[in-house]
């Protein structure tokens, strides 16, 4: 019964990764200062959508560190272990990092080894998105996906 149930939760993850490399083109990230840069749009899209999954066993923030804080809206995202998050980005380098927040203290992770980065292979978008923003926060995989379903988002 027991080598029953790890089979099947073995085949579960082994279907669910399978499902993310069907719909997302993965990225080789670099970190800078433990901080990843999105490329951002290329010249035949006015925006991208990158897909982000926590790989630590801890909860994670993503941020974008700002110049001005106190004129921009904040960018930190809650990221639990192992779910995933969208953002779309209208802009070309765009910076992130990965912390752990703990009382008194912000640790700052290797971004490039804390999250896995992927971006779609085909995507439909049923209205006009402009700006950089999160699309979808801190969900399983197919819960971004209906998620996203739901904002009029279509990947193939």
């Amino acid at each position: 019964m027991i080598r029953k149930i790890i089979l099947m939760s073995a085949l579960a993850i082994s279907l669910n990764v399978m499902a993310e490399e069907d719909l997302c083109v993965p990225l080789d990230m670099q970190s800078e200062n433990k901080e990843i840069v999105l490329p951002g749009p290329d010249q035949t899209h006015a925006s991208q959508i990158y897909f982000f999954k926590n790989l630590t066993e801890k909860s994670i923030w993503l941020d974008h560190p700002v110049l001005h804080p106190s004129a921009s809206a904040g960018w930190s995202s809650y990221l639990r272990a192992g779910h995933a998050s969208a953002i779309l980005v209208n802009r070309k380098n765009f910076n992130l990092n990965c912390a752990v927040i703990k009382p008194g203290k912000v640790e700052y992770l290797d971004c490039a080894k804390a999250i896995s980065v992927c971006m779609p292979k085909e995507m439909t978008l049923k209205s006009a998105r402009k700006g950089t923003y999160w699309l979808v926060e801190d969900k399983s995989w197919d819960d971004l996906m209906k998620a996203l379903a739901k904002r009029g988002l279509e990947l193939k």
